[in-house]
């Protein structure tokens, strides 16, 4: 036993030493490709570009980002908007204020937006049953009967229905697993985290839902309709829903994640209305500067003010988050906007309503760690001043809290069934060979693994964070079907197991393992 565990320990070793190599084969060379400076603007708005304009380059170095743009924008257009590195880590394609990158979370956003003007139009409702529009929808629930027929518009873009924020059927593991369609249908083998409406819990999948019924109610593509309502009146060049568009698109960013050789293209994932739009930094300057403005483009209103402030927070269960807009509150002040990431990229949409000013910045690699807070310099050196007053409204909301960890269940022994490392079912991801080693030996690697165990008498899982915790004990509610006391659901009554309606396969029994790698 001990001279296997020395063995262990010196592959262990060989796989840091492969890693550290890898990390430095992975160098950037980031610089200024393309830029645009509004004529009249001060000279110390010139020094605070020229400082980000030097230090850019080096956060891409240190966070190993091959390709970065930036928008700095305000009522009457691009302050500053620059491009820095490449589109792809082989450094042919220069990024320009053009080129076009999934916004992954941001099209939360622009979704948002759509069905706001299509609630403008008379074609949705927010507060009626989503069943009227889609008969079939259905979705099981440990906490009420029907529940499919409680579920609204509103619940869903406040992610207060409680959708689960992944899909069986196409996610960000197996992306390539089955059609828009196939993806939403699944809806029904899925389980609610919580009673409709209880509390806020974050869904992208509710998003795709969404997506589908606007295109039911429309009778056309949910890419054509976001096109025709949102692109096209906001003036948004180099923006698309439209996968085909985007694939064929020549100054188009490709996504990059550490120690991956090819990060699925996020347009073969079926979240069409969470995470499905790529843009461009001076295209997605348009839809802030249509927030700045309330909704106005020049003098056409495309979106009637009050309904422009209903998006922002709070939501019934959420004092940060609304209708697709959140709020983030830095260093003294607040700033609306949305936030995105994963399959390769990072995104970052903001704007402060007491400045009038906004920025958006837009990478193409998951490793991007470092703020890029242009208002920061703008708002100490005086450089922009307030235009008018902006408060988070104080309207009620629900605080939700967890039930008491006492009540679960005590750890049966039918349980030991189900002890053991779980691995993830991946489909559409290359792995570089430190990872595929990683997995040949088992180890738990980068969130590729889930481990289910005993401890204290109860029973727990362990795994990636997601957005509220990283597992925790769970409690059976029909034989081999647990959840963790925030609803996430470990499904292991077979033939598919699933954790969060990911799928997973079991691989070791022994969860008493030496070495972790994340």
């Amino acid at each position: 036993m001990k001279a296997k565990k020395l063995i262990i320990r010196f592959i262990f070793v060989v796989v840091i030493l492969l890693v550290t190599f890898v990390c430095g084969c992975n160098s950037v060379s980031p610089k200024l490709q393309d830029e645009y400076i509004r004529p009249d603007l001060s000279q110390g708005m010139r020094n605070v570009f020229d400082k980000y304009r030097q230090s850019i380059p080096k956060i891409m170095v240190e966070d190993k980002v091959p390709g970065l743009s930036l928008a700095l924008i305000d009522r009457d257009g691009l302050l500053w908007a620059a491009g820095f590195g490449y589109t792809n880590h082989n450094r042919k394609t220069p990024v320009t204020t053009d080129t076009m990158f999934a916004l992954c979370s941001i099209s939360k956003t622009i979704t948002a937006v759509a069905v706001m003007i299509a609630v403008q139009e008379g074609l949705l409702e927010l507060d009626i049953p989503i069943i009227e529009y889609w008969p079939e929808f259905t979705v099981n629930s440990r906490f009420e009967e029907n529940p499919d027929q409680k579920i609204t518009l509103r619940h869903l873009l406040s992610h207060t229905s409680g959708i689960t924020h992944e899909a069986p059927v196409g996610n960000a593991r197996e992306p390539s697993y089955g059609s828009f369609e196939d993806h939403v249908l699944s809806v029904s083998d899925t389980w609610l985290r919580h009673k409709v409406g209880e509390r806020f819990s974050y869904s992208g999948f509710g998003y795709d839902l969404i997506a589908y019924i606007l295109q039911m109610r429309s009778g056309q593509p949910f890419s054509d309709y976001v096109e025709e309502k949102v692109f096209i009146p906001l003036n948004m060049s180099n923006c698309s829903v439209d996968p085909e568009f985007i694939r064929n698109h020549p100054n188009r960013a490709v996504g990059h994640k550490r120690y991956v050789k090819q990060v699925p293209l996020p347009m073969d994932v079926p979240w069409v209305g969470a995470g499905s739009v790529y843009a461009s930094a001076e295209g997605l300057a348009k839809f802030v500067q249509f927030f700045l403005n309330k909704g106005k483009v020049d003098t056409l209103i495309v979106l009637d003010d009050s309904l422009i402030s209903s998006m922002y927070p709070p939501s019934i269960c959420s004092k940060d988050y609304g209708l697709g807009v959140h709020a983030y509150y830095i260093n003294g002040r607040y700033s609306l906007g949305h936030m995105g990431g994963g399959v390769g990229f990072v995104s970052g949409m903001f704007w402060l309503p007491e400045y009038k000013i906004g920025c958006v910045f837009l990478s193409n690699s998951e490793e991007l760690a470092q703020s890029i807070d242009l208002f920061s310099d703008l708002i100490k050196e005086n450089l922009v001043q307030k235009n008018e007053s902006f408060e988070i409204p104080s309207g009620e909301y629900h605080v939700w809290q967890p039930p008491d960890p006492n009540t679960s269940t005590s750890f049966k022994p039918a349980w030991n069934q189900y002890v053991g490392t779980y691995q993830y079912i991946m489909s559409g991801w290359k792995f570089d060979a430190v990872l595929n080693i990683v997995l040949a030996l088992g180890l738990t690697a980068n969130n590729l693994h889930v481990k289910v165990f005993e401890e204290n008498g109860y029973l727990y899982v362990d795994s990636i964070v997601f957005y509220d915790d990283d597992g925790g004990r769970l409690d059976e509610y029909l034989p081999g079907l647990f959840f963790t006391p925030s609803g996430k659901c470990l499904d292991l009554r077979g033939p598919d197991l699933t954790w969060q309606n990911y799928r997973i396969k079991k691989v070791d029994n022994d969860t008493n393992r030496d070495f972790d790698i994340n």
